[in-house]
Order: C-alpha cells, then structure tokens, then sequence
C-alpha cells in the first residue's frame, strides 16, 4: 500500500510541525482541529514555519505557496475519507486518544493506518478503541518534528507487520529515521 494522502489529527505544535514535515515532501495532509480558532492558528504556525525557510532562501515564495495548498484545513472527520494514514496528535490524554480513534475508524477507509504520536500510552490501548487493531500503531515525532530525524515506530500487540512496515517506509520518505520500538 502506498501512501497518497494522510491526516493529521491536531493542530497545535506538534501536529503542525508533522503536518509541514508531510506537505515539505509534497504529500497532501488533512489538518484536522477541533474548532476554526485553533486550526487557524495551527495553520499560522505552518505558514509562518514555511515564511522562515523563505527568509532562509531555502524556499521560494512560490515554493512556500505550493507546500500551503498541500494542507487542507478541517474540522470534519468526513475529510479524512480518502486518506492512507492518519496520525494522531492530540494530548496525552487517553480519553481523548481513545475517542479519536473511535471517529477515525468511522470516518477513515478500512485499508488507511491509524497511527498515534503518543510517547507514553498504550498502543494496545488506543487500537481498542477501533476494529483495525492490526492497523494501529504509533509513529512518535520528536520535538521539534520539522528538525529531528527519529521517528519512533511503535507496534501495539496485534498491530500487522504490513503496517509497521508501511509506517516505517512512508518515514523514511520524509527522510526520517525510524526506529521500531
């Protein structure tokens, strides 16, 4: 399975940093927040990240333009129906994880990985929440995502080798280093 297009759930730091890593390699993402006030702000904290590598001249502003068409701001979990992957960004909040995923395996197709940024929970626990347990994994960024290259790969119990195996493909794309823990 290749992948096309992803989600990102959470339009803060992280999520807006890992959503810049995916656009910057010409990836398009779904930047999901739960209300317009923050997704804005997700998306000024992408432009002004992106506004930086202009004044760099590691970017052209046309360049800058193209990578921002590539975010698709929402805040529906119907728009993340066509993506390949998901990843989840929200706080460490195990209540708040378990109901995304819950929404996320509604609203994603059966074949898209569910993927979780958490550093401390439960993948095990999180995958409950959906019926693609084989299907969830995390995929833990490093602060800050745009500038560290390790990205921890970590199965639950009954995630799929495919899966691993995809999620550590799709981080090496976006000249990562990801390590199976």
């Amino acid at each position: 399975m290749a992948i096309y297009k992803v989600g990102v759930v959470g339009a803060g730091t992280m999520g807006a940093g890992i959503a810049q890593v995916i656009s910057t390699h010409g990836t398009p993402v779904v930047l999901k927040e739960g209300n317009d006030q923050f997704l804005q702000r997700g998306m000024g904290t992408l432009r002004k990240a992106y506004e930086g590598r202009v004044a760099k001249k590691r970017m052209t502003p046309e360049e800058m333009e193209q990578k921002m068409k590539l975010v698709i701001p929402t805040t529906r979990y119907e728009d993340f129906k066509d993506v390949d992957l998901v990843i989840e960004a929200a706080p460490e909040i195990l209540k708040i994880k378990l109901e995304i995923f819950k929404a996320l395996d509604q609203a994603c197709p059966a074949s898209a990985i569910l993927a979780t940024n958490t550093s401390a929970l439960s993948i095990s626990g999180i995958a409950s929440a959906t019926q693609r347990p084989e299907k969830v994994v995390g995929m833990h960024f490093f602060y800050p995502a745009p500038f560290m290259k390790l990205v921890e790969v970590i199965p639950g119990l009954v995630t799929g080798d495919e899966t691993v195996e995809e999620v550590i493909s799709f981080a090496e794309s976006l000249r990562k280093l990801p390590v199976k823990v």
